[in-house]
């Protein structure tokens, strides 16, 4: 009975392995070459450009880049919070992230922390 159970695992086995081989493209798309400028169906447009002002006080620098990309950050850091959950379900890393350890930027040199503390607030995101 045990041998059995073998030979119809391999056979499976090798199904599987032959769907990923041969499956099409996730990202549906082919390379293509001689694209510049760019278009086609994934161009969303030219990349904004942004200009940090180094005279404002390091808590007003990023407020424009964060009022419009506060959509796409958020976005990216309850990535980094569902992937942390999935390791830890119980939440309390990423408690202890957004709440405990937040402190710790008031130990980063002038104007690094007070930058970082006008993206938080500029964003929404917790300083942790």
């Amino acid at each position: 009975m045990a041998g059995r159970g073998w030979a119809l695992l391999s056979p499976a086995a090798l199904l599987v392995v032959a769907q990923l081989v041969w499956a099409p493209d996730p990202y549906g798309e082919e390379c293509r070459s001689k694209m510049y400028p760019p278009s086609g169906p994934t161009f969303k447009g030219n990349v904004p450009t942004y200009v940090i002002n180094l005279d404002l006080p390091p808590s007003k620098r990023w407020d424009k880049l964060m009022h419009d990309k506060k959509t796409e950050l958020k976005a990216v850091v309850q990535n980094i919070k569902d992937i942390a959950n999935t390791f830890f379900p119980s939440g309390k890393v990423v408690d202890i992230v957004d709440n405990k350890i937040a402190h710790l930027t008031s130990t980063l040199p002038y104007p690094f922390n007070e930058e970082l503390q006008g993206i938080a607030n500029s964003s929404g995101i917790p300083l942790g």
